[in-house]
Parts: structure tokens; C-alpha cells; sequence
């Protein structure tokens, strides 16, 4: 009776056992990864490798490569200078590894901010400066990183916007880059004509001068024909001594800008001659058959013709 209950119990032990494995769950594993192709992606993480333009972009954009495609020819300028003409063209920049290439602005420019380049990482860029007073001259220090480098440039001043291209060379580049303004030139030849106008009429203030008041009427030659201009601008009277001429002005000239007079030569160009203002009238030392007084420069200047009549 004891072993039929003993093995009566051990049987019913291994039942247990045997149901007990059967209900135990499978060890968790790693999670499952999703595919890469199903997770998203926003929307704005990819973009058009290229967008069509409209007629007027595409024609703006032609319009800045003409630009940039004409021929601004460099000249040889004094000290080793390179000299661009600004705004002909776009002008290059040539440098090289282990050198220093300067760009050389106008003297009296101020530099505002401070220069954009397109590459700043590859292209060192430095300012400085030379000169004193109001002949300072600013400067632009640049040194590449690597040959084969292709950037642009702007510099912005008081007077302008500057915009360049940068290439590297290997062994190749320029020293120095200098430009020339024909426009402002012009402009300064006037003002060094007008400030020594008024230098000389300083000068004359101090010694008597010979009024045409003081002129025999017989020597006068009124012959003088006056085109264009405004009433500020047109002289009243022109007439010469036979040695001199004199070309009175409307009163209120002394308290505006005086024009400038030139006397235009047989090929037709102006040329600068002595002459003084007293009061309100230009006192030539000479006679002339064609002159023009010009007051401003450029496309907005203003002009009288003055022509010598042939006396009968």
C-alpha cells in the first residue's frame, strides 16, 4: 500500500513539472528594427535639385553675366599696380599660397563693415592701411589657403561698392590691384581748375585791376553771340579789349556757384585758360572765338555757349 501511494505522488509530481514548462513563455528577444524605408521623412528635409526660373529672373541673371563676361583689359600703373577701370567690367583678383596680394582702394575711401567673401574659410582677408590725413589709402590683404580656389569679393566704402573675383594659383598671382575713376577724375580736375580760380582771385583782390569802365569805347567789341543756359546762368554782356574779354554775369551769381570756362579749341575740345572773377564778371587774358561756361559735370551739367562774332 506505501509504494502504490509513493508512486501515485511521483507520477503526479512529473504532471506538474511537464505543465508547469509548458506554460513558461519563451525568453523576450530584441525588439524588431522597422525597415529604413518605412520611417518618414519630413517633407522639407528634401528639395528640387533645380528650380525653373521666371522670364524675368532668367533675363536678370543674363544681364549680370554680361556683365560679368566684359572685357575690363587691366594697365600697368605706377609701383607695380595693377589698375582696373571701376564698373567696366568685373575685375580679377590672381593670387597664390605663401604670397600676399592687396587691393588698393581710392585715397581719402573710407571702408564701411566689413568685407563679404564668398569662401571665408580657404581665403584669409586682413584690412590695412597707408597714407596720412586725407591721402590714407585703405587696402585689402588677401592670402589663399590652396591653389584652384574660385570666389568673389565685396568691399563697400563712403564712396562705393566694390565687387571682385578671386582666383588662386599655384604659382601665378598679382601683387598689387589698383583701380582708376575716369568719372570722378574728371570731377577733381574741375574742382583743382575751381580752387585755383579762386586763388587767383585772391590774388587779384589785393592789386588795382582795369575796369572796363576805364576802356575807350572805340577799342570795345560787343560781337559775341550767347547760346543756352538759364537767366542765372547766361552773362548779361561779353565784349573784349582787343586784348582781354570780359563776360558780366547776372548779379546773383556771387551767391551761387560759378561755372567753370573753358574755351573750346579749333578740334573741338575744351581747354582750361587764365582768368579771374571780379564782382560778378570774368575778366579772360585772352581772346577766344569759342568758349562754353559749364556748371556741374556729367550727363546734368549745365552749358553756355559763348562764339566771337568776325567784326565787318
Amino acid at each position: 500500500m506505501r509504494i502504490h501511494t509513493t508512486l501515485v505522488l511521483t507520477f503526479y509530481a512529473c504532471a506538474l513539472a511537464a505543465h508547469a514548462q509548458s506554460e513558461t513563455p519563451n525568453p523576450p528577444g530584441p525588439p524588431a528594427q522597422q525597415p529604413v524605408s518605412a520611417k518618414r521623412v519630413p517633407a522639407t528635409a528634401s528639395a528640387s535639385p533645380d528650380l525653373p526660373l521666371p522670364q524675368t529672373a532668367l533675363e536678370a541673371v543674363r544681364v549680370s553675366e554680361r556683365w560679368r563676361a566684359e572685357a575690363n583689359p587691366p594697365a600697368a600703373g605706377p609701383d607695380g599696380r595693377v589698375m582696373y577701370s571701376f564698373g567696366a567690367g568685373l575685375p580679377t583678383v590672381v593670387c597664390a599660397p605663401l604670397r600676399v596680394c592687396i587691393i588698393e582702394l581710392q585715397a581719402g575711401e573710407k571702408i564701411v563693415g566689413e568685407p563679404h567673401i564668398g569662401d571665408s574659410v580657404r581665403w584669409l582677408i586682413s584690412p590695412a592701411m597707408f597714407g596720412t590725413a586725407d591721402q590714407t589709402t585703405p587696402v585689402i590683404v588677401l592670402k589663399p589657403q590652396a591653389p584652384g580656389l574660385d570666389t568673389n569679393l565685396l568691399v563697400t566704402t563712403d564712396r562705393r561698392a566694390y565687387y571682385l573675383r578671386l582666383i588662386s594659383k599655384a604659382e601665378e598671382y598679382v601683387a598689387r590691384v589698383a583701380f582708376a575713376y575716369p568719372d570722378d577724375d574728371n570731377g577733381r580736375k574741375w574742382q583743382q581748375q575751381l580752387a585755383e580760380q579762386h586763388a587767383l582771385e585772391a590774388r587779384q583782390k589785393q592789386s588795382p585791376e582795369l575796369t572796363p569802365a576805364m576802356i575807350s569805347a572805340e577799342k570795345l567789341n560787343f560781337d559775341y553771340v550767347v547760346r543756352g543756359g538759364d537767366e542765372h546762368l547766361r552773362p548779361r554782356r561779353v565784349f573784349d579789349d582787343g586784348a582781354k574779354t570780359y563776360i558780366q554775369m547776372p548779379p546773383d551769381i556771387q551767391h551761387r556757384e560759378a561755372p567753370v570756362l573753358v574755351v573750346v579749341g579749333k578740334d573741338g575740345k575744351g581747354e582750361m585758360t587764365n582768368y579771374r572773377v571780379k564782382d560778378q564778371t570774368y575778366i579772360v587774358d585772352r581772346l577766344f572765338d569759342h568758349a562754353s561756361l559749364i556748371l556741374g559735370s556729367g550727363k546734368k551739367a549745365q552749358k553756355v555757349e559763348i562764339s566771337r562774332e568776325p567784326r565787318g
